[in-house]
């Protein structure tokens, strides 16, 4: 199967050999050319430049040998050193080394030299190309996280086609999944110990024998982090191998940072019905913001948080409406202003609320469920109503004026379960948007949420 060609990651390091032959390497030998007498005719630039690393079950640090496509008369050898770093997941006796062929697919050889005391992969070829590390068995995944009395999937895979009546030392590289060698899984171990305990955690077999098993973290975190999960597995080719993959176990968080915003915005607008003429408009917001100010752990995997909720409110509305009624007053005389109805309201509220409100918090399987209970207040402000004006025929008037304050409950209705899937950071993320009737006017409603999480 092709695979992508890796694109340069590193400073290129060159030397020029010739006919007598030479030896070329990186900073620090971790990965060293040696030419013999006699591989090439002449002078010849030569160099190694790391690139990323496309290989399937690829480790450390992959490199072109530049010139690409150069052959040699004689073969050369590559060794490449290797760290533990390099080896998780897989065992020492389980490297070897792959290259990018013209064909984009990586080869790779069943049987280089290897030498575990002094951690070196070798192998010998007349050609320059793309070369890299690889695990060809490995416990996946090699590397991971896990909270505490959560549990880990683990499987053992190939990285190699299983050809072992190849007629050379080559085989084709292909994805990572699970072969015959995943069959033999036996022994499963955390830190050593068969099957696990309460300290390190347990690790069984899935009983579909396919190399696949469980590990459960255990209920605090162990002294000894990472946990070495094992298991036993037999090759044909290698013999008998002990894979290591670790695991972090990390207590759940205990606290959380960040806020819950409720925003309520609602406008209505509207034009007088005849006979009266003029308009009027009300207009209403109300933010409230919850910022998370302490955590408390209950049962069952349950975080009580306790949240600070502030914010503003403001409620205006401006109606004038009026109705002029012609008429004659006297006989013969000119028509005059008779009647003249007049409706005006001026009405203004703010609120500015800070309470306490508390939360519920359950983290799951990946997912979250939050419920926030809403803290109440309420705002207030003076209301002018000018309800009629009437004037007679050569008669008075009159003028009902009320000026008064009014008061309007305010609440961050938070009506529905905040929930979703917890971001690979832990952070849990999402907002909702609806429609409601506040204050006799539609409003929209929106509800907004963003925590992290923080250990203790």
């Amino acid at each position: 199967m092709p695979s992508p060609v890796g694109t340069p990651s590193g400073p290129l390091t060159q030397a020029t050999i010739g006919a007598a032959g030479g030896t070329l390497s990186t900073s620090g030998g971790a990965v060293r050319i040696d030419i013999p007498a006699g591989a090439l005719a002449g002078d010849q630039t030569v160099g190694i430049q790391p690139i990323t690393r496309t290989i399937p079950g690829g480790t450390g640090q992959a490199y072109r040998l530049t010139p690409e496509g150069l052959t040699f008369a004689k073969p050369v050898r590559i060794t490449f050193a290797y760290t533990d770093q390099d080896v998780i997941g897989s065992a020492p006796l389980a490297l070897s080394i792959g290259f990018h062929n013209q064909s984009g697919v990586w080869r790779y050889y069943r049987t280089p030299t290897r030498d575990p005391a002094a951690k070196t992969v070798a192998a010998e070829t007349t050609h320059f190309s793309d070369w890299s590390l690889l695990e060809g068995v490995q416990l996946q995944p090699t590397l991971s996280e896990v909270k505490v009395g959560e549990q880990l999937q683990l499987q053992v895979v190939s990285c190699l086609w299983p050809e072992d009546d190849h007629p050379d030392e080559i085989t084709f590289g292909y994805d990572c999944g699970p072969s015959a060698v995943a069959f033999t899984a036996r022994n499963w171990a955390a830190n050593g110990v068969i099957g696990g305990n309460a300290t390190a955690g347990t690790v069984a077999d899935t009983g579909t024998s396919s190399g696949a098993a469980i590990y459960t973290a255990p209920a605090k975190k162990p002294s000894q982090n990472r946990v070495a999960v094992s298991a036993e597995v037999s090759d044909l080719t290698l013999g008998t191998l002990t894979l290591v993959a670790r695991v972090k176990v990390e207590d759940p968080a205990n606290s959380y940072r960040g806020t819950v915003t409720y925003t309520e915005e609602g406008t209505r607008t509207w034009n007088a019905l005849s006979p009266w003429v003029g308009s009027g408009e009300k207009t209403y917001q109300n933010k409230q913001t919850y910022t998370v100010t302490g955590s408390e752990v209950v049962a069952d995997g349950h975080l009580n948080l306790t949240f600070e909720q502030s914010g503003t409110a403001s409620y205006n509305e401006a109606d004038h409406q009026e109705w002029k009624v012609y008429s004659v007053c006297q006989a013969g005389g000119p028509e005059v202003l008779r009647e003249h109805h007049i409706h005006d309201l001026k009405y203004s509220m703010t609120g500015l609320l800070k309470a306490a409100a508390k939360g519920n918090l359950l983290v799951k399987d990946g997912e979250f469920q939050l419920t926030v209970d809403s803290a109440s207040g309420q705002m207030g402000g003076p209301s002018t109503r000018w309800s009629w004006y009437k004037l007679y025929c050569g008669g008075g008037e009159k003028d009902d004026r009320v000026n008064r304050t009014e008061t309007y409950p305010l609440a961050a209705d938070i009506n529905r379960v905040l929930q979703g899937k917890v971001e690979p950071s832990g952070a849990l993320k999402g907002s909702y948007e609806t429609t409601g009737n506040v204050l006799n006017m539609p409003t929209t409603i929106r509800v907004e949420w963003n925590l992290s999480p923080e250990t203790q």
